[in-house]
C-alpha cells in the first residue's frame, strides 16, 4: 500500500530529454515472504565496499548516510538505482560522482524494511514528528550546531509494493517544505519500536544495526567502523530520550552547504576585481516616454566565472565555477549593454544625491529593454523612483555568435547538469557587480547627453532589485550573498526542483509530462508513483542544490551573511483556489519559496499555504497605512501576496496584468528606497 504520513498537494527540456535512450531493466526483487507474527527488521547493510550498493542493492542501506562517503570525504554516487537504464541520469552520475561534499538539505531520504509496516504507527504531520515520543524523528546531533538536540520538521511517505523506481517496504522522509536543514550540519533519521509491523507484530533492528548502536559485539571491520563512527550521535540521541534498545532503524547524514561556493564567488567579485564603470562614450538617450527618458550605455568589466566553452551546451563544455585551490578564477569579462529609465525632472526632481534605482532582472526571453515594454518603468517612474534593465546570462550579446539552441533550453540545461547548477549562479553575481556599479563606481548620465541639459545622477545608496521570472530566481541568490541592495521584488519566483519537475507546465512542451514519459519512461499506469519523495526526484533536487533559491532566501531575512541587514522582500503569486495559476512557475514552488524566506501570507487569502502553519504564521491584514518592521525583528518588512490568476493571461504575470499588483509592487520599492525597514503598502 502507499500512505502519505504527511505531504501537501524546470524548464523547457524535451528537446534535451529526447537526445537520451532508455532501456528497461528488473524493476527489483518481491518482497520477502513473512510468517504470522515474524519481527520485521530494517534494511540495514554493511559492505565491504560502496560499489557493492548499486541498482537494486542501492537502497540495502539508508540513503543518505555517511556511510556512503568515499575516502576524499564526496558522497558516493555512482550505482544509484536507475531501473530504467535512462541515460541522462547515468550522464548525471557519472559527471558529479566525486564532486559533492556533503547531503542535501532538503531532498529525500529513504529507509527500506524487510517486509510491511502499519502506516498508522507513523507521525500523521510535522508537528507530530517534532514529539520525544514520535516513531519517526529528525534530530539535529551536531557537536558544533547551536541547534543540537533539536527536532526538525519531516514529512513521510510509506510505500509497501514494488514500483518502477521505489523498491518494496520504503519509509522515504524529507525535510518539511520550506524548512531546510541547517548547512554543513549532522542529523540522525530515528525510527523507534514505536512503529509497528502491518500485521501487528514487532519492528526491531536488525543484527548490523544492532551492532552499530552497541548492543551487540561488532562482528566485522565495517561494523566496527560505523559503530565508531556514529558512537558520539547514538550518545547525543540518548541525551534526548531515545535509548538505543528503541531504535529499530536509523541513519546519520551530514547536510551540504548549497551557498558557500556562490558565498566565495560574491567575494571575489566585490573585493578582488576591479570595480566595473560606466563606458563614457556609449551613453546616448533613446527614448522619450511621458514619464520618463531612456538613457543606454555599456558598463564593466563583469566578471564571468564559468569555466569551459560558452554556452556550456554540453557536459563537455563545462560550465561550473573555476577555482583553485579554493579560490574562484575569474575566467573572462564582458561589457554589458543597459537602459536607464529616468523620471521626468518636471514632475521628479532629482534628489540632491541621485535618484533611488530599481534594478530589473528580465524573464527568460526577454531584453535589457523588457521593463521598459511590461509597465514596470512606468509604474516606478511615477513614484520618482529611475529603474536599469540589463541582458540575463545567455540574452542578447550574451549568446555566443552562431548558438542555435535558444535561452530557455540553454539556462535551464538537463543536458549540462554542470551549466543548470551554475547558469542561475553567475546570474547572480552578474547582479552583485551591477549593484557595485551604482553602489561604488556610480552612475551618471552626462548632462551631453541628458535631456534637461543637466547631469543626472544615480543614489548608490538605494538600490533595490525587482527581478521576474528566470529574474526571479537569480534575485533570491544574488539578496543573499550581496548586501548591495535594500531589498527587492519577486515575481513568478519559486524554489524546489523537486516541485518544478512535477509540476511545470509551461512553456510548451509540457515539463512534468517530459519528466514522466522521456526522463523516466514511465508508462500512463506507473504514473501514480511519482511525488516530491521519488528517488530520482530526490537525485535531481541532490544535483540542483547549489542553485536552488531555497537554501539562499534563508540568509535574507532570518540569517544574513556577518555584517550585512535583513532585507525586505515583497513577493508575489498568481493563483487561483483550487492551487492553479502560475503555469510556469508552480503556486507550490512559489509558497514554499516564502515559507523558507519568512514571509507571511498577506490578506485577501485566495490559498491557504499548508506548510505555513506547521510555523504557526497566519495572514496578516495590511493597515491603512502600510505594514513596516513586520520581519527580523523590526528590521524588515514584507509579505507574499497572492492575486487571482484568473485575472491575468497566466498566472505568472500578475504583477504586470493587474494593475492593484504592479502599483502595490512599485509602492513598495518607493518605501524601500525612504526607509531601509521598508512598508508594504495597502493594495
Amino acid at each position: 500500500m502507499r500512505c502519505l504520513a504527511w505531504t501537501t498537494s524546470s524548464a523547457v527540456m524535451a528537446a534535451l530529454l529526447a537526445l537520451h535512450g532508455c532501456s528497461s531493466s528488473s524493476d527489483g526483487a518481491p518482497p520477502p515472504t513473512q510468517s504470522p507474527q515474524a519481527a520485521v527488521e530494517p534494511m540495514f547493510e554493511i559492505p565491504s565496499s560502496l560499489d557493492l550498493l548499486a541498482e537494486e542493492h542501492w537502497f540495502d542501506h539508508p540513503w543518505p548516510s555517511d556511510m556512503r562517503v568515499d575516502d576524499n570525504g564526496t558522497i558516493h554516487l555512482l550505482g544509484y538505482y536507475n531501473p530504467r537504464a535512462a541515460a541522462l541520469i547515468k550522464t548525471y552520475l557519472k559527471q558529479m560522482n566525486g564532486r559533492m561534499q556533503g547531503f542535501s538539505p532538503v531532498a529525500s531520504g529513504f529507509l527500506r524494511f524487510n517486509g510491511p509496516i502499519d502506516p498508522s504507527t507513523l507521525p500523521a504531520d510535522p508537528i507530530k514528528a517534532r514529539a520525544a515520543e514520535a516513531s519517526v524523528q529528525l534530530i539535529d546531533v551536531d557537536p558544533a550546531s547551536p541547534d543540537k538536540g533539536t527536532r526538525a520538521f519531516i514529512s513521510l511517505y510509506w510505500r509497501a509494493e514494488t514500483g518502477v523506481y521505489y523498491l518494496p517496504n520504503t519509509l522515504a522522509f524529507m525535510p518539511t517544505l520550506g524548512y531546510p536543514l541547517r548547512p554543513s550540519t549532522r542529523y540522525a533519521v530515528v525510527v523507534t519500536d514505536q512503529v509497528k509491523a502491518a500485521d501487528g507484530a514487532l519492528v526491531r533492528a536488525s543484527s548490523n544495526l544492532r551492532q552499530v548502536l552497541g548492543l551487540d559485539a561488532p562482528q566485522g571491520a565495517p561494523q566496527q567502523a560505523l559503530r565508531d563512527r556514529w558512537a558520539g550521535d547514538v550518545q547525543t540521541l540518548a541525551s534526548v530520550g531515545l535509548a538505543a534498545e528503541h531504535i529499530v532503524h536509523l541513519s546519520v547524514f551530514t547536510t551540504a552547504s548549497p551557498t558557500a561556493e556562490t558565498v566565495a564567488v560574491a567575494k571575489d567579485a566585490r573585493t578582488v576585481q576591479p570595480a566595473p564603470t560606466v563606458n563614457p562614450a556609449d551613453w546616448k538617450l533613446t527614448t522619450q516616454a511621458t514619464d520618463y527618458d531612456v538613457y543606454e550605455g555599456t558598463y564593466g568589466p563583469s566578471p564571468d566565472y564559468q569555466a569551459g566553452k560558452p554556452p556550456f551546451t554540453k557536459p563537455e563544455d563545462g560550465g561550473n565555477f573555476g577555482f583553485e585551490g579554493g579560490v574562484p578564477i575569474k575566467q573572462r569579462e564582458f561589457f554589458p549593454r543597459f537602459a536607464l529609465a529616468i523620471p521626468k525632472g518636471a514632475a521628479c526632481a532629482m534628489p540632491a544625491a541621485g535618484y533611488p534605482v530599481v534594478m530589473y532582472a528580465h524573464g527568460t526571453g526577454g531584453s535589457y529593454r523588457s521593463f521598459l515594454n511590461d509597465g514596470t518603468a512606468r509604474s516606478l517612474a511615477k513614484l520618482c523612483l529611475a529603474s536599469m534593465g540589463v541582458d540575463q546570462i545567455l540574452h542578447g550579446p550574451r549568446l555566443p555568435e552562431g548558438t542555435t539552441t535558444p535561452p530557455e533550453l540553454l539556462f535551464f540545461n538537463f543536458e549540462n547538469v554542470d551549466a543548470a547548477r551554475t547558469n542561475p549562479r553567475q546570474s547572480a553575481i552578474d547582479e552583485v557587480v551591477r549593484a557595485r556599479l551604482a553602489r561604488e563606481s556610480g552612475i551618471e548620465v552626462p548632462a551631453s547627453v541628458a535631456s534637461g541639459g543637466a547631469a543626472l545622477k544615480i543614489d548608490g545608496s538605494k538600490v533595490i532589485f525587482y527581478g521576474h521570472s528566470q529574474g526571479g530566481l537569480n534575485g533570491p541568490l544574488f539578496l543573499a550573498v550581496d548586501d548591495g541592495a535594500r531589498g527587492g521584488v519577486l515575481s513568478g519566483s519559486g524554489s524546489m526542483i523537486s516541485i518544478t519537475l512535477l509540476e511545470k507546465t509551461k512553456p510548451d512542451p509540457n515539463v512534468a509530462q517530459m519528466v514522466k514519459t522521456v526522463m523516466l519512461r514511465l508508462y500512463t499506469q506507473e504514473f501514480e508513483e511519482l511525488n516530491y519523495f521519488h528517488p530520482a526526484i530526490s537525485l535531481a533536487q541532490t544535483l540542483i542544490d547549489v542553485s536552488d533559491p531555497v537554501h539562499y532566501v534563508p540568509m535574507i531575512l532570518r540569517n544574513p551573511l556577518p555584517g550585512a541587514a535583513p532585507k525586505s522582500i515583497y513577493q508575489t503569486e498568481g493563483v487561483n483556489p483550487d492551487g492553479t495559476g502560475d503555469s510556469y512557475t508552480p503556486p507550490h514552488a512559489i509558497e514554499v519559496q516564502a515559507v523558507a524566506t519568512g514571509l507571511p501570507l498577506m490578506e485577501p487569502v485566495i490559498r491557504p499555504i499548508a506548510e505555513m502553519s506547521w510555523s504557526q504564521s497566519t495572514p496578516v491584514t495590511i493597515p491603512a497605512g502600510g505594514l513596516t518592521g513586520n520581519l527580523a525583528s523590526g528590521l524588515a518588512s514584507g509579505v507574499l501576496a497572492q492575486w487571482r490568476a484568473s485575472e491575468a493571461a497566466d498566472g505568472h504575470f500578475v504583477i504586470f496584468d493587474i494593475p492593484a499588483a504592479q502599483n502595490q509592487a512599485a509602492g513598495f520599492c518607493r518605501n524601500l528606497a525612504d526607509d531601509p525597514v521598508g512598508k508594504v503598502p495597502a493594495p
